[in-house]
């Protein structure tokens, strides 16, 4: 049986996915506190350790194991800083190192690796991520791919990197219809205290004359300015752009509602994301709107787990 320890897992969107591929996941780790109750509350039963992945061990890692040959590792380590808005030449950070030293001590049967696409030009953390797994003797598989080939109704590109020493590869596109914003949101009202995480941020004056002004899928600036996706309505029929830490907010990306005078709510943020609409987050809006932001969409996560089980079943004599 397949067991999962996911490294940096925040609100759980790529244990989500994996645990719905049939993957078992016993071990989360983060250090954030709204993390640890969003992911307790919506996937009960996972050892969740709220603590810096720098700060762990093998034998902190292993006591909820049942089978410790047969383990995914999978994680991204936080990639603010490999991001193309960061100008500044980026070394390999703690959390690279930590992730690959308990790659080290675990010998994990395959290692999930997801992170900006920037990462591989920007910093020589990948180079180090990379050689590590061959010295470890893990073959390895990499791909720049796009969420919304995979059933996801955004525009997201990850670097996803697998590595086994069974033969695995990255899957492909598994969707068969492109999904766009209407699809994820347009059946929810513009405000509801039912439905869960539905709340959005209040605009100011300025911007709410903005935004009245504003079509679906137009902005308010000149298609040539800097930032000239800030303060502009997503598009119904086309998938919404890249979802952000700052996806409620107007003034921070291509996040006004199609038709409603405000920025899409974190319930919206997380249905783009590909989470069940059931899936709650805990905290302030802040907190929420982060943690939807930070995560891999559940979606892209059956993905790479479907993909990981095909090959286990494959080879499982060979272990």
């Amino acid at each position: 049986m397949l067991e999962c320890i996911e490294l940096f897992s925040g609100a759980g969107g790529l244990s989500l996915g994996l645990r719905k591929a049939g993957i078992k996941v016993r071990v989360a780790v983060d250090c954030d506190a709204d993390c640890k109750a969003t992911y307790e509350l919506n996937q009960p039963g996972v050892t969740y350790l709220q603590n810096r992945v720098q700060n762990l061990t093998r034998n902190d890692l292993l006591g909820a194991i049942k089978h410790p040959k047969e383990i995914v590792l999978a994680g991204g380590p936080p990639c603010q800083l490999f991001s193309r808005l960061n100008r500044s030449p980026v070394s390999i950070t703690e959390e690279v190192k930590a992730y690959i030293r308990l790659v080290r001590s675990l010998r994990p049967l395959y290692v999930v690796f997801e992170n900006v696409p920037a990462i591989k030009r920007r910093s020589s953390a990948w180079g180090f991520v990379v050689e590590s797994l061959h010295r470890l003797g893990y073959g390895v598989r990499w791909k720049v791919v796009n969420c919304h080939d995979f059933g996801v109704a955004q525009r997201r590109e990850r670097m996803i990197v697998i590595a086994s020493k069974l033969e695995v590869d990255v899957p492909k596109s598994t969707s068969a219809k492109s999904l766009t914003v209407r699809d994820a949101i347009g059946h929810l009202p513009e405000a509801s205290q039912e439905i869960v995480n539905h709340r959005s941020m209040v605009l100011s004056k300025t911007n709410l004359k903005r935004i009245k002004s504003i079509r679906a899928g137009g902005n308010s600036r000149e298609r040539t300015a800097s930032f000239s996706d800030s303060y502009a309505r997503m598009s119904w029929d086309r998938p919404a752009p890249t979802i952000t830490t700052k996806c409620i907010s107007f003034s921070n990306g291509r996040f006004g509602h199609p038709v409603y005078d405000r920025a899409i709510s974190v319930r919206e943020a997380a249905n783009l994301q590909s989470f069940p609409e059931t899936y709650e987050f805990v905290g302030s809006l802040l907190s929420c709107a982060r943690q939807v932001g930070n995560a891999v969409p559940p979606a892209l996560g059956e993905a790479l787990g479907k993909e990981i089980l095909r090959s286990f079943k494959r080879h499982k004599r060979k272990i």
